[in-house]
């Protein structure tokens, strides 16, 4: 061919074949030759769900716990000394500070005792507060003051009429 090259055409030579690496077993076609089944791993909830059930059963148990607290003073409540008056305001009346006012008498039908510190209502506590000012306010004339603590007695007698005074005294309230 003029003004071109010619292409000579060789004789290929095959090389000899080397020998093929053994193929490493494929996990999805080979089962595997000598390891024992791997057990299958344990169910496990998403993040989201474990966390949300482990604060259910602590709000449940928080729930539980503050009810059997807050039911525990009347469960373990005798049924049988339910009406009667509590032990320490069936006694006498507290002993006075110097200088204060020691009263005991009856009053519209009500047994009244006392003194500036507390006073007792037919063996019922009825709390008596001293102002700022000298003047005393009990929990059943809570918005008119009195300057003793016996007007306040008497002033309470008036306003419960025939009924008693609740045996769940200020240590209750």
């Amino acid at each position: 061919m003029p003004g071109g090259t010619q292409s000579q055409s060789r004789p290929v030579q095959a090389r000899p074949a080397e020998p093929a690496a053994p193929a490493p077993p494929c996990p999805r076609h080979d089962p595997p030759v000598s390891r024992a089944p791997a057990p299958p791993p344990p169910p496990s909830l998403p993040p989201s769900r474990s966390r949300r059930l482990f604060l259910r059963a602590a709000f449940a148990l928080g729930v539980i716990g503050g009810t059997a607290t807050a039911l525990l003073p009347v469960l373990r409540a005798d049924p049988r000394t339910a009406g009667a008056p509590p032990a320490e305001a069936a006694g006498p009346p507290p002993v006075p500070a110097k200088g204060a006012e020691l009263f005991d008498e009856m009053y519209g039908g009500r047994h009244i005792q006392g003194t500036d510190a507390g006073v007792l209502i037919d063996g019922r506590p009825l709390h008596v507060m001293r102002r700022a000012d000298g003047s005393h306010l009990s929990v059943v004339n809570h918005y008119e003051s009195f300057p003793t603590a016996l007007a306040t007695a008497r002033a309470a007698v008036d306003d419960l009429g025939g009924a008693q005074l609740s045996l769940a005294g200020p240590a209750f309230h």
